[in-house]
């Protein structure tokens, strides 16, 4: 079974031969590991693979130190390389400018020019680049003055929701015409205790956007992964309701027990192994022992878990090397020997 077929097995719980794994790594980790960090995922490449999408948005800039200016007008400072940075200049910090804001809707459908012929050459599960909706809102407005304009009701709040899901719309249009195997929905929703705004509030101004997302997304037969960050028990019902198949999420936040009792065998979970404690600061066992655990609470034997966290620049090399020789052992196989 190749990986395209173990990923969407696993998510769809229909009986993978094994569990499959990804790691994310940041810029910053590469920048601190080098070539011992490149050998290793090399050692150990996951089921995941890449889609040549040559993206008009320069995200790698967003991780060089400077400023950049993006394609939407939001002016970023990135202190050093390889760490995401911060929006210092936001477009739409007084509201007076919606009235002429527009969109790079002219950028939604542009740099596929090789992504078919990349997923093609390729055995690996490849998922779509992310829609992201709220992620934008606070990158277009500062979050404080978004916050207080949700508590309010300000129609021009909604009115920059609106602009934004106009663009994923196109954007999704144009994903559908390529060979990916998932499509993605990118939005941080939770503080470390709590949703950043009331389930309330989400069901009733965002749940529902996302539900045409994922409806269109299924009736061309593709599953729908979302990712959020923090603390988003309340809302993960809602995502089981509106079609996400695989969520990405800080489990750790929400309590793998709870999670496993309330979602285990309704939802595949895409990781996370915890990123901000255990993997920068455990010990190569206490990593393995986790990432056993893991196995427990989500596997059901026809799917639902994906090996899966992210590496940042505070995680030592031999904790990174233990998290992937754990995940080799826990499917069952074995990677190259070194020797050979």
């Amino acid at each position: 079974m190749d990986s395209r077929e173990r990923v969407r097995r696993t998510v769809t719980f229909s009986t993978p031969d094994r569990i499959p794994s990804q790691l994310w790594v940041l810029p910053g980790t590469f920048l601190r590991h080098g070539e011992a960090l490149r050998a290793l995922l090399e050692r150990f490449p996951g089921d995941f693979g890449f889609d040549g999408l040559q993206s008009p948005f320069e995200e790698d800039r967003l991780f060089k130190a400077g400023r950049f200016t993006d394609a939407w007008g939001s002016t970023w400072l990135i202190p050093v390389d390889g760490i995401l940075g911060q929006v210092e200049k936001f477009p739409l910090d007084d509201w007076s400018n919606l009235a002429t804001y527009r969109p790079p809707l002219h950028l939604a459908d542009k740099g596929f020019e090789r992504v078919d012929e990349t997923i093609r050459s390729t055995d690996r599960f490849v998922v779509a680049p992310a829609l992201t909706l709220f992620h934008q809102m606070n990158w277009l407005r500062n979050s404080a003055d978004l916050y207080m304009d949700l508590a309010d009701g300000r129609p021009e709040v909604f009115q920059l929701r609106d602009l934004i899901h106009e663009f994923n719309l196109k954007r999704l249009q144009e994903i559908l015409q390529h060979p990916y195997d998932a499509m993605m929905i990118m939005d941080d929703w939770g503080s470390q205790q709590a949703l950043l705004i009331s389930p309330k509030m989400w069901r009733k101004h965002f749940k529902d956007y996302y539900r045409q997302l994922c409806e269109i997304a299924q009736q061309a037969g593709k599953p729908v992964f979302f990712h959020s960050d923090g603390y988003i028990l309340d809302i993960v019902e809602d995502l089981i309701e509106i079609g996400v198949n695989a969520l990405n999420c800080q489990v750790r936040c929400m309590g793998e027990e709870e999670l496993s009792r309330r979602f285990k065998g309704r939802l595949c979970f895409w990781g996370e192994l915890d990123r901000q404690i255990l993997l920068p600061h455990a010990t190569p066992e206490q990593i393995k022992a986790a990432a056993a655990k893991m196995v427990d609470f989500f596997w059901t034997g026809q799917g639902g878990l994906i090996h899966q966290s992210e590496a940042g620049p505070d995680v030592p090399l031999e904790n990174i090397q233990a998290l992937l020789e754990t995940w080799e052992k826990l499917t069952g196989t074995s990677p190259p020997d070194d020797s050979s």
